[in-house]
């Protein structure tokens, strides 16, 4: 029995998310460590045709400005498929900033983007397109606070959805990160500065990063 095993999420869950753990006869807590802020921004007089998210959390302000938007590249299986949803046309979709940029920079350079951020995004996606003559603005549209939550207990595992969740939580409990299971590969490389036991889930999203740690502690 695996029912002494315990995962914590550091994104918090739905009710059928966590029956996905329950029901494997594991435990879970689930907090959010990252606390998302509504910022206020101005939205220069231009058409937004071509639009880049890197995170869910951009979502509100896409739907904004709907009328104009005719194709979005995303980051993200769970957001694209959100939004196609919603009505708009998935251009690209990618597992992460770093892809993204690629797709765009050897296909797009044509076209002009708006890039709706975060006040603490990573640089990869917006470094690479300034290094070629892709014209883009950015407009950042939401913010985050981490929550530096201590616990305890020991987990056996530890679910980790952003880079700056991973910082967030080892500031507050670095002796507590045993294994981490990862939504992606940028998550997992900054996971790998506080622990070198680090599964990745195949798909960026939160059923298939619960699907991982499952896995990893059935089999430990």
């Amino acid at each position: 029995m695996n029912i002494n095993k315990r995962i914590l999420s550091t994104k918090k869950l739905s009710p059928s998310q966590s029956e996905l753990i329950l029901s494997a006869g594991l435990s879970i807590v689930s907090y959010d460590v990252l606390k998302i802020l509504k910022v206020n921004y101005d939205l220069p007089r231009r058409e937004y045709e071509h639009v880049i998210i890197t995170s869910s959390n951009a979502i509100d302000a896409v739907v904004t400005i709907r009328e104009t938007v005719k194709g979005l590249f995303v980051v993200g299986e769970k957001t694209a498929s959100y939004l196609k949803d919603k009505g708009f046309v998935i251009v690209e979709q990618a597992d992460n900033a770093a892809l993204l940029a690629q797709v765009i920079i050897e296909n797009y350079q044509h076209l002009k983007f708006a890039y709706f951020s975060g006040v603490h995004r990573r640089d990869e996606l917006p470094q690479a397109l300034l290094s070629t003559q892709i014209s883009f603005i950015e407009v950042k549209v939401y913010d985050s606070v981490a929550v530096e939550k201590s616990f305890d207990c020991i987990f056996d595992a530890i679910m980790f959805f952003s880079p700056r969740g991973v910082h967030a939580f080892a500031k507050a409990n670095p002796k507590n990160i045993h294994l981490a299971v990862c939504i992606g590969e940028t998550t997992a490389a900054v996971a790998r500065i506080y622990t070198q036991n680090v599964k990745v889930a195949h798909k960026t999203t939160v059923e298939n990063t619960i699907v991982t740690a499952v896995k990893a502690l059935q089999n430990d």
